[in-house]
């Protein structure tokens, strides 16, 4: 999907875990638009850089026109934006890419990293009841995500690799069992590369239909750069991850 130019003040900007911050922009149209696994590419305000940072959405909220990121601090140009304060003005391309389908029946979302935030979004986009998520993190201050989950999830499976939160060990341990107390229409996922191979693969053996959200530098966000290739599992070239993603069933490309 093609987006639009949309600038909007910051309204809330905070640190809320290691070296990863929350915003909330006042974007109405890409509040009124945008779908669980797309993201808006951010232009940094320093006039050096031209290419935009791809940040997958968070949440909306339509009635008030906010659009919601996380984002992790990982160089210059996310440095820049961690120093904006409420109020300066964000240049926002978006909303890119295609959502997750979001069936009915019982949706199972797995997480790790900042890739929480797309299942964020869907989780807050679904009926009560109607999904389950497992998300992890390395230690107790990486899994600040489950305060955001909202309270009308069917189960939150929080895991640490440390066990310093929740089950010792990583998100996709606990499938196997969500898997064997009925039927699920979806598995949605998004994280490390491994994570999501490994939740595909236990999703096909399960015969479960699974959708990734595939994390690229999408720097232009519209398909004309090509650094944001995967490749397709059938042998028949590359995908564009900006343009035919960020979200693909897993049968379609190789993880």
């Amino acid at each position: 999907m093609a987006g639009y130019i949309e600038k909007g003040a910051i309204r809330r900007h905070e640190l809320v875990g290691p070296e990863i911050w929350r915003m909330e922009i006042e974007l109405p149209r890409t509040a009124r638009d945008a779908k669980p696994g797309q993201f808006i590419d951010i232009r940094i305000p320093d006039g050096t850089r031209i290419l935009r940072r791809p940040i997958s959405i968070a949440g909306t909220d339509p009635g008030r026109g906010i659009t919601e990121i996380f984002y992790r601090v990982v160089g210059k140009g996310t440095e820049i934006l961690s120093h904006l304060k409420a109020g300066d003005v964000v240049d926002s391309l978006g909303p890119l890419g295609n959502g997750f389908t979001i069936p009915d029946g019982h949706i199972v979302g797995v997480g790790g990293g900042v890739g929480i935030a797309p299942i964020l979004f869907t989780a807050r986009r679904t009926q009560p009841g109607q999904m389950t998520v497992a998300i992890g993190g390395r230690n107790k201050e990486e899994v600040f995500w489950k305060d955001f989950f909202p309270q009308t999830l069917r189960e939150l499976i929080v895991t640490t690799d440390d066990g310093s939160y929740g089950v010792k060990g990583f998100a996709i341990a606990a499938l196997p069992d969500i898997f064997a107390k009925g039927p699920v229409a979806e598995v949605v996922t998004c994280g490390p590369g491994i994570m999501m191979r490994k939740t595909a693969e236990l999703a096909e053996a399960a015969g479960i239909p699974c959708e990734a959200s595939l994390e690229r530098r999408m720097g232009c966000g519209t398909g004309g750069c090509l650094a944001c290739v995967c490749d397709r599992r059938d042998g028949k070239g590359h995908y564009k991850v900006c343009l035919n993603g960020p979200v693909f069933n897993t049968k379609e490309v190789i993880l």
